[in-house]
């Protein structure tokens, strides 16, 4: 039967249809969350039944994508745009550090806003099984203490909303102290100063990643309970700028053992620069991909 709904409300009710709050079935939907995407399309090679795509809101507004891995309660990945710092606005400061979740991964009918983490959430069966909730940090375990960091990292966005944003439970990843002071944290000041040498100001696309050990082998954080989360075996980051300029990082989270990921030998807390492509293949072989493509068509300067 022919419809006759003007096209702009039929448009509406497919969206609604398609998406439970900002759960999305895909990246395009709502308006504006493929934005933080490189050409408007998200990466391709990590897609599997137990993730979650999540358009992140604070307050009514967009800030950046995640693909979720709702059985590890981790971050597959987060696309956003890097926020070149405003004059007169020191990176970091001003910020809203108290932690949030997701109401629309424990109920599809909720609010597609990010929420406080009270202990009314904390003690919902629901959030716990769809977020990682432990909130004891730093945890220990086997000598080891293990800290919450960021995804999307809080000093790469630009505003006091934006970085607080970041503050989200699906945002959150877990590893150990001293892979964030040796590894880490040194690796994003240096893709950071990158950003701003080689983009010379132009758009900056950012997908950044976290990948699991294989399921047998995995460390897990608290070792027991519900609101654990996986602690991932990779780290990595990517960026794409609209005059062309690419980079990528990658990270052994782990402390012990070496890992051989096609042309990367990494040891344990080391950090590995490498190409876009180069990226791509270590992740398509420790995924077991085919290939894994992180920016659409490849990093080429966009028009205008």
């Amino acid at each position: 039967m022919e419809s006759h709904l003007p096209s702009a409300l039929l448009t509406a009710l497919c969206a609604a249809l398609v998406a439970h709050g900002d759960v999305t079935d895909r990246f395009q939907v709502p308006a504006g969350c493929s934005d933080f995407f490189y050409k408007g399309q998200p990466p391709s090679g990590f897609i599997t039944g137990s993730q979650a795509r999540l358009c992140q809101r604070l307050a009514g507004k967009l800030y950046f994508a995640t693909l979720y891995d709702r059985s590890g309660r981790l971050p597959v990945y987060s696309a956003f745009i890097f926020k070149y710092r405003g004059q007169d606005v020191p990176r970091g400061i001003g910020v809203d550090r108290s932690w949030k979740y997701e109401p629309q991964l424990a109920n599809a009918r909720a609010d597609s806003n990010m929420a406080n983490l009270t202990t009314d959430a904390l003690r919902d069966p629901a959030v716990r099984r769809s977020q990682a909730t432990e909130m004891g940090y730093p945890l220990k375990l086997d000598g080891i203490q293990y800290i919450r960091g960021q995804l999307n990292p809080s000093n790469f966005q630009g505003s006091h909303p934006s970085r607080s944003a970041t503050f989200t439970l699906t945002n959150a990843v877990t590893y150990p102290r001293p892979f964030h002071h040796h590894g880490w944290k040194p690796a994003l000041k240096r893709v950071a100063k990158r950003l701003g040498a080689e983009c010379k100001g132009s758009s900056a696309y950012l997908v950044t990643g976290a990948t699991r050990q294989k399921r047998g082998k995995e460390v897990w954080a608290p070792t027991r309970g519900k609101g654990r989360t996986a602690v991932p075996q990779l780290l990595w980051v990517a960026f794409c700028c609209a005059n062309g300029a690419s980079g990528a990082m990658v990270g052994h989270c782990q402390g012990e053992g070496r890992l051989a990921l096609n042309e990367v030998d990494l040891g344990p807390y080391e950090t590995r620069e490498l190409s876009v492509p180069g990226l791509e293949r270590v992740l398509a072989s420790k995924l077991g991909r085919h290939s894994v493509r992180l920016f659409d068509g490849g990093c080429t300067p966009l028009p205008g």
